[in-house]
This record gives structure tokens, C-alpha cells and sequence, in this order.
């Protein structure tokens, strides 16, 4: 298991499991989805800066030779590193079954 430090939240639980997870939806909720819809509405709350706070990380807390790199993963590795991570990640694995399974 992991063991809890800052390479860990930073690229993992709070980039990955978060922010990349949510954004496709996001998109999707502001493509397809009137304004006056009421799921539009529920979400939008939830939604409304996520991927203005997705773009602004990418392009200087998590790009290469960023602040997260810099500060607290393993250099220009870390990029790599987060990307064969997420590689191996399935969405349906992190639902409720599957997951207590997993643990």
C-alpha cells in the first residue's frame, strides 16, 4: 500500500483521483447540457471551476519543471511516473463493490 507523503496526495489521491477524474464530466455536463437543465443546474456548483483550476494547474504547478515537481516529487521523472500510475487506473474500480473488494 501507499505509504501517505506528499508525492503520494499531490500526484496521485489529489491530481489523479480528483481533478482528471472530474474534468471529463465537467466538459461533458458544458457540451451537452442547456443551462436551464436541471442536471445542469445540480452540477454546475460542483463543476463551475474545475477546469479553469485543471488548466491554470497544468500550466504551472504540474508541467514539467513546474512547482509540484520541483517541491515534491523526484524531479523531471514525475510527469512519467503519474502517467504509467494512471495507466493501469479503471474508473469502475473505484466504486463501492469493487473497491471494498480491492481492500
Amino acid at each position: 500500500m501507499y505509504e501517505f507523503n506528499a508525492d503520494v496526495f499531490c500526484s496521485w489521491v489529489n491530481r489523479l483521483k480528483t481533478h482528471a477524474v472530474v474534468e471529463p464530466f465537467a466538459i461533458a455536463t458544458n457540451r451537452h447540457l442547456s443551462v436551464l437543465h436541471p442536471i445542469y443546474k445540480l452540477l454546475y456548483p460542483h463543476y463551475r471551476d474545475t477546469i479553469n483550476i485543471n488548466g491554470l494547474a497544468r500550466q504551472s504547478l504540474i508541467n514539467a519543471g513546474g512547482f509540484i515537481e520541483q517541491a515534491f516529487l523526484p524531479g523531471k521523472y514525475s510527469m512519467e511516473i503519474s502517467a504509467a500510475v494512471y495507466k493501469n487506473w479503471v474508473f469502475t474500480d473505484q466504486a463501492l463493490p469493487a473497491d471494498l473488494v480491492k481492500r
